[in-house]
């Protein structure tokens, strides 16, 4: 049976943005019918979402605290509730799916095909994270998984040959309108796991909490600093914006 990109979406608790992305992916069967998405009901994930995602500004905050730093772009009551979350995932049963819930549209996720891997990994405009991060602890040298800034996207793909390539991808790009320091703090490379769904992946994901909620480096209080890559006041990580700009230039004919 077929259902509504919108109903798909609310099924898994996610925007339709990151419905359509799943589609496009390949993660869910679905095709397009006189300009909209028709998705095969089957291939709907049947366990729900743990929680309701957060919105990119919100989602990066709490990255932003769970390091440690000050999301500078959110209220105090903001900040309180997040804090409040972060006590939430520590007593969780499963804190990799909720984090992966919690964090599921901070970034789009896209799935390409490169020939030249190692010059993609070197490139300094990525920020490396999930299978490409050593704290992984498995060998992926085959793929690239890595942060790059909405505005950068369309250049990145365009230097190195990128196309899509849907499941049978050796790239993960994370498009985002906010790159996170190097290394990637604890939970985002947590989430980014999560994100493959395998169960070494899932399990990894789960020690990277641990070990965040054991009262690692990150949790300890630290000043107040600009990171090389915050944005300022005007230009908050809501997301939308910058990732759409970025859409549109790829769309453009060349």
């Amino acid at each position: 049976m077929d259902i509504e990109l919108a109903e798909a979406a609310r099924m898994m608790g996610v925007s339709a943005v990151r419905a359509r992305q799943l589609a496009r992916e390949g993660r869910l069967r679905a095709r397009r019918v006189g300009g909209r998405w028709l998705v095969d009901a089957a291939s709907v994930p049947s366990a729900p979402r743990r929680g309701r995602p957060m919105s990119p500004r919100i989602a990066w905050a709490l990255v932003e605290i769970s390091r440690g730093g000050s999301a500078d772009w959110i209220e105090p009551r903001e900040s309180y509730r997040l804090r409040q979350a972060l006590d939430r995932l520590v007593a969780d049963g499963e804190p990799e799916m909720l984090l992966r819930s919690w964090l599921a549209v901070r970034a789009e996720r896209d799935l390409m095909s490169a020939s030249e891997i190692d010059a993609l990994r070197d490139d300094p405009r990525l920020v490396l994270s999930g299978l490409s991060d050593e704290r992984f602890g498995l060998s992926a040298a085959a793929d690239v998984e890595a942060y790059v800034r909405a505005e950068d996207a369309v250049a990145v793909r365009r230097d190195h040959l990128l196309v899509d390539a849907g499941s049978n991808a050796n790239v993960v790009l994370h498009v985002s309108p906010l790159l996170p320091d190097r290394p990637v703090p604890l939970l985002l490379l947590a989430a980014d796991l999560a994100e493959h769904d395998g169960p070494r992946e899932l399990a990894r994901a789960r020690e990277l909490i641990a070990d965040w909620a054991a009262g690692g480096v990150e949790r300890a209080p630290r000043p107040v600093r600009t990171p090389p890559h915050r944005v300022d006041a005007r230009r908050r990580p809501d997301g939308a914006p910058a990732l759409h700009r970025a859409r549109r230039r790829a769309d453009a004919p060349d």
